[in-house]
Order: C-alpha cells, then sequence, then structure tokens
C-alpha cells in the first residue's frame, strides 16, 4: 500500500479538507451554530481517514511531540465541555475539533514531496478575500452568496470587509499569507511562472491587507519580515550558499529599524505613534479586569468564555467585551494554569521540532522549506493572538494548527546510541518509518472519537443552523414583529444564546407585551450561562415592570455580584436597581398600610440615586428595553417627581423604618444590594 497522502484518496480527503478551510474563513464565526455544516463534514473526512488507515494505507510514525499535542487536545476537548455557559462549549468545542484534525492532517502532509499545493490553497483564500472585499463594497452584494444570512438569529449581520467579518481576521490573514508566498518565492529562488505568480499573489495580498482598516497588518509585516529574513540567512549559510544582495539589503532595512527602536527607547519618542496611541477596545484595561480574574480561577479555569463572563460586572457600558483580545489571558482564564501551561509547551516543543528538522542533513531542500514557512505562520499568528482573539476564529485556528502539525511531522532520526559507534554513524540515521500496529491502532481510535464528536455537535447545533436561513428568509419577506419574536423565542430552546434575547426584546411591542413567553425565553438562557447579567438584567426589569416586586429582587440579589458594582460600570446596575426600588416603594405606598416599608425601600432608592455616578431616570437596559418605556418623557420625568414627592412626605411624617425587606428573603440568600449607602440615608 502506498502513503496515505500521496494516494487517491488521501489526495481527495485533503482537497476537500482545503475547500473546508476556505469556506469558513466565509461561514463560521464566534457563534457555535455556524459549524454546522463544517463539522459534518470534518466526521466524514474523520471516519473516512479512519477506513484508509485501517485498510493498509501508510502514515508516518509519529514522534512524541505530535502524540503530545495530540494528548494537549483531548483536554482541551474535555474542558470545553465541562464549562458552566453551553453555546460557548459548544463554540470553543468545534473549534478545538476542527484544529485537531487539521493538526493531523498537517502531520501527515509534512512528509509530501513538494509544497504546490498548500501555495495555491493560499494563493485561492487570498484571491477570494480581495474578490470578497471589493465586492462587499457595494450595497446590492447579499451575504447570502458568501454562504451567510444577512440577518442573524442574533440580529443583522455587519458588512464584510472580506470573506472575513472581522477586519481584523481579515486583514491579519491577507498580510500572514501573503508574506508566506512572498517568502516561499524568495526562498525557491527560481524564475519558473509558477513561482513568479505564487509571489505575485503574495504581494497583492499584503497590498490589499492595508485596505482592511486593522493595525495588525503593522505588527504581522516587521515581524514576518525580521523573522522571515533570519529563516532565510540560516537556510542558505547551513546549505553553504553565498549571500545575495536581497539578503544584504534585508540587513539593512533590519539595522535601520533597530536604530529607530533604539531612538523611540532612549528620545520617547515613536514614529507609530497612529498605531498605538488610540486603543478603541480599552485592550489595557480588559487585559487589567482578566489577569484580576484569572489569578483566581482554580487550575481548570473557570471554562470557555469564563474570562468575559467574570470581568463584565467590572467593565464599564460604553464598551462591553466580546473576548478577552489575548488568547494568552484567556487561556488563562478559561482554560486555568494548566491550560495556558500546556499551550506554551506545545508552542516551545513544536518550534523545538522545527529547528530540529531545519537541522536534520538528511531532509530535503522543500521540507526545509515548508518547515520554515510553517514556523513563520505560527510565529505571526501566535504574536497576533496576543492582541486579539485569533483562536476564535475558525480559519485561523485550523490554519495555526496545520503549521504546528507540519512543524512536528518526522524527520530521520539519531541512530540508537549503541549503534553510534558503528561504522559510518557520524552520518547515518534512521529514515522515517510507518506507523507501526499498536500506533494505528491509537490513530484510529483517536480519529473515531474525533468523528464521533463531530458528528455529535453537528447534530446539536443544526436545527439552529437551518433556523438561521428560515429567520433570514422571515425577515427578507417582511414577516410580522410578532412571527419574527415567537421564531426567535423557539429559536431559543435549541441555542439559548444571550443574544437571540437581546435581538427579540428589540422586536418586543410597547403594549401589552408576551410576558411569560418572554420570561420563558430568559429562563432558559439563564439556564444554560446562569452568569449572563445582560439577561438577569432585562428579567428583573421585565418582573418589576409586571409589579411583581418580590420575584424581582429576587433576581437582583441572585445574580448580581456583592454588594452590587459601582454605578459608572456595566449596565448602571445602581441605576437599574434604584428605579427598581422606587416603583416597589411607590406601589407598596399606593397599596398598604405599612408607610414604614415604603419609606425604607424609598429612602433606599433615593441613597443610591444620589451617589457619585448619578441616577438616569428612565434609563434602561441597552436599546431593546427602550422599546418598552418612555425614557427620558415627560411621563417618566412626571413619575421621578411623584416617588420624590412620596419621599418628602415620609420625610415630614418620619414613621420607623421597616428595613424587613433588606433581609435575606431565601435561606441562604443575600441581603438587599448597595448596603454601603446606608450611611447617606436620611
Amino acid at each position: 500500500m502506498p502513503r496515505l497522502t500521496e494516494s487517491r484518496p488521501g489526495r481527495l480527503l485533503g482537497i476537500l479538507l482545503a475547500l473546508l478551510w476556505v469556506a469558513s474563513m466565509s461561514v463560521a464565526d464566534s457563534n457555535a451554530c455556524t459549524l454546522a455544516p463544517l463539522l459534518w463534514a470534518l466526521s466524514a473526512v474523520a471516519v473516512c481517514g479512519c477506513i484508509c488507515i485501517g485498510i493498509g494505507y501508510k502514515v508516518v510514525r509519529l514522534p512524541l511531540t505530535a502524540w503530545l499535542g495530540l494528548l494537549g487536545g483531548g483536554y482541551y476537548l474535555v474542558r470545553a465541555h465541562l464549562g458552566f455557559s453551553q453555546t460557548d462549549n459548544w463554540s470553543d468545542l468545534g473549534i478545538v475539533l476542527g484544529g485537531t484534525i487539521f493538526y493531523v492532517a498537517g502531520l501527515y502532509s509534512g512528509q509530501n514531496r513538494s509544497s504546490r499545493g498548500v501555495a495555491l490553497v493560499l494563493s485561492i483564500a487570498i484571491l477570494l478575500n480581495i474578490t470578497a472585499m471589493v465586492l462587499m463594497q457595494r450595497g446590492d452584494i447579499s451575504l447570502n452568496w458568501l454562504g451567510r444570512p444577512d440577518t442573524a438569529l442574533t440580529g443583522s449581520n455587519s458588512r464584510n470587509t472580506s470573506l472575513f467579518i472581522y477586519k481584523n481576521f481579515a486583514g491579519l490573514f491577507l498580510s500572514a499569507a501573503g508574506m508566506l508566498l512572498v517568502w516561499r518565492s524568495i526562498w525557491k529562488s527560481t524564475r519558473t511562472c509558477g513561482n513568479i505568480l505564487c509571489g505575485a499573489t503574495g504581494v497583492i495580498g499584503v497590498a490589499a491587507a492595508f485596505f482592511c482598516n486593522t493595525r495588525v497588518v503593522f505588527i504581522v509585516l516587521p515581524l514576518m519580515f525580521t523573522l522571515g529574513w533570519i529563516l532565510w540567512l540560516i537556510i542558505r549559510l547551513y546549505d553553504k550558499r553565498p549571500l545575495s544582495w536581497g539578503i544584504i539589503l534585508g540587513g539593512l532595512l533590519l539595522l535601520t529599524g533597530g536604530c529607530i527602536a533604539v531612538y523611540d527607547f532612549l528620545f520617547e519618542r515613536s514614529l507609530l505613534d497612529f498605531i498605538s496611541q488610540t486603543d478603541t477596545h480599552q485592550r489595557s484595561l480588559v487585559w487589567d479586569h482578566v489577569c484580576r480574574a484569572a489569578g483566581n480561577a482554580p487550575l481548570w479555569g473557570y471554562g470557555p468564555g469564563g474570562a468575559v463572563w467574570e470581568i463584565v460586572p467590572a467593565y464599564p457600558e460604553g464598551c462591553l467585551p466580546n473576548a478577552a483580545h489575548n488568547e494568552y489571558l484567556q487561556l488563562w482564564a478559561d482554560y486555568g494554569l494548566i491550560g495556558l501551561s500546556l499551550a506554551l509547551l506545545l508552542l516551545l516543543l513544536h518550534i523545538i521540532q522545527a529547528i530540529r528538522a531545519l537541522a536534520c542533513d538528511e531532509l530535503s531542500e522543500e521540507r526545509r522549506l515548508r518547515t520554515a514557512l510553517a514556523m513563520l505562520g505560527l510565529g505571526a499568528l501566535a504574536s497576533a493572538a496576543a492582541s486579539d482573539y485569533v483562536w476564535h476564529s475558525f480559519a485561523l485556528t485550523a490554519m495555526s494548527a496545520f503549521c504546528c502539525g507540519t512543524m512536528a511531522s518526522p524527520i530521520p532520526t539519531a541512530p540508537p546510541r549503541s549503534h553510534r559507534h558503528a561504522r559510518h554513524s557520524n552520518t547515518a540515521r534512521i529514515g522515517v518509518r510507518a506507523q507501526g500496529l499498536a500506533g494505528r491502532i491509537l490513530i484510529i481510535s483517536y480519529g473515531l472519537f474525533l468523528a464521533y464528536c463531530c458528528g455529535r455537535l453537528a447534530h446539536t447545533l443544526t436545527p439552529t443552523w437551518l433556523k438561521q436561513w428560515q429567520y433570514d428568509a422571515m425577515v427578507r419577506q417582511q414577516a410580522a414583529p410578532e412571527e419574527q419574536r415567537r421564531f426567535l423565542l423557539d429559536a431559543l430552546q435549541d441555542y439559548p444564546h444571550f443574544r437571540i434575547t437581546d435581538h427579540f426584546i428589540t422586536l418586543a411591542p410597547r403594549q401589552e407585551p408576551d410576558w411569560a413567553r418572554y420570561e420563558q425565553g430568559l429562563h432558559t438562557v439563564l439556564a444554560a450561562n446562569p452568569r449572563q447579567l445582560y439577561t438577569a438584567s432585562i428579567l428583573a426589569q421585565i418582573l418589576t415592570r409586571q409589579q411583581r416586586f418580590t420575584e424581582a429582587e429576587l433576581v437582583y440579589r441572585r445574580y448580581y455580584p456583592g454588594d452590587g458594582p459601582a454605578n459608572v460600570q456595566f449596565a448602571q446596575w445602581a441605576t437599574f436597581y434604584a428605579a427598581h426600588l422606587q416603583k416597589w416603594g411607590h406601589h407598596v405606598l399606593a397599596t398598604t398600610d405599612d408607610i414604614g416599608l415604603a419609606y425604607s425601600i424609598l429612602a433606599h432608592a433615593e441613597a443610591i440615586a444620589t451617589t457619585k455616578g448619578g441616577y438616569i431616570p428612565g434609563a434602561m437596559y441597552r436599546s431593546g428595553p427602550r422599546t418598552w418605556t418612555q425614557g427620558g418623557s415627560d411621563r417618566e420625568r412626571a413619575l421621578q417627581k411623584s416617588y420624590r414627592r412620596d419621599l418628602q412626605l415620609l420625610h415630614a411624617i418620619n414613621p420607623e423604618k421597616n428595613d424587613s425587606w433588606k433581609q435575606p428573603l431565601t435561606p441562604g440568600g443575600k441581603p438587599a444590594l448597595y448596603q454601603r449607602y446606608r450611611k447617606t440615608e436620611k
């Protein structure tokens, strides 16, 4: 039997993986449901690969680094399955599963005699991204053409900058992939038509990256130029080839860059201030909060999404976090010190394995080139991961995993110690051998496990993926808002994602909404993610609106951490809580004779409202619930005046306060929030 990657079935599997990778740039985003079709295809690829290995196609014997890489992937799979946020679990599971399969593909394809296939796929992906970037400037171009609904279950999609929705991902891919093709063309040093076209495509990709409106390009390109120049120099010196004008020019450019860096360090002036002076996503603030949260995380972390949900209470509402924007910090918080240490260890081991490959005398020039390019690509992606959520993109994770697999692909090894003094032992090495029976059984078992996991997750996510398209059709056909709301609430049963609740809240009517169904949907989301404070805030406000004050109070106390955050932070909780207490106190005063209870509640609300941070009358959560209230309207201002008149009347009467409502309402529950404001009460 021939080697699997050089057989017809192996080539077909490689083509399918390449198509899936390119498609993932368009159809997959941070929502797990978009991974459904890819997971079905990956499951089929894994099964077919296992069948090929089972019937006798040869595969290389994997080195220790590769086995450790597969074992590390197993840890992330288990930890992602045990997180507290169901939809975040699914998203991370899908990304880890896909990354593992592409890692194995890199291990085996690393043995191929040519890298033309990889270069061709990169070129096609670059040209497709550029084409999409140009076409999407037109308003009449539909996202459906790219395999993505124009209107998703979680709201309208943003316009693409390329096949990638997120401009930073587009810029990162175009700059990194373009530089890989440029360096491949330079390193091959041939004037063939294919090599010239490869280099030209790379240059076009690099140029297009500057139109993605992202600063990641200014980080990736200098890094890849420097690292590529160093690898090029090492390879040429190792092969005893003469230095060229290109190497000399590269050295001069590096010297110039070093002088600029020294000047910047000594005189505190930078030529790149425009890159760093504006932090639009407040990354430094996010990193500070994530570090604090990660420091309190257990060894295995909080679970997928934990970094974000832990820092939400301490984060300003003006720019709510959707990720840590640093994959290493997010690994620390989500997967604990175990996950972070494992990731850094695997990166180090794969770099060492790549260096060993470059130093191997028996390695072919083509294989050395491919290994160097994999190092270069991984270096760019791993560096960008320090300032963005690169590995939350399926396509970029698959690209990183493929590079790691290529670097870990086996090489000829030194002879055993007992044979080192044999004749010609100083040059003889043991060539790459086929995997033995025990190893083949392990690989097949692992592959079938991956196939099962992919299929199981795809089966879970497929109903929501289909509903994405159904909902898109409803919006395009201008279905009634009530029909859209019913559809979204039904979708929550399959995919309890908080943004679906946001979306159907924006469609809620101002008069006589279906409170029971809304509560059902909100409770579904909170059951799937008990730390989803956005949804808890909406639920509490809905209950207050229905004059179910005790139930609302239980929600506030259950989900709000500690004594309540400062009012200048997430969602202005003090504002919401004060508004809830005002309505509650006014209701008690109007419907009962317990003026002491009403006095206590209204006084506590006033104490909160007059503290630093201010009280904003009529403010409600984000944009959705504002459709249920007349925030800032004459009616709302009149209500505020009536609340204050009630409190002034109670001040004049000065009854004994009934603070019983401040005590825990359930065994082991929390007392009323914002007790630290007691001293300011009158």
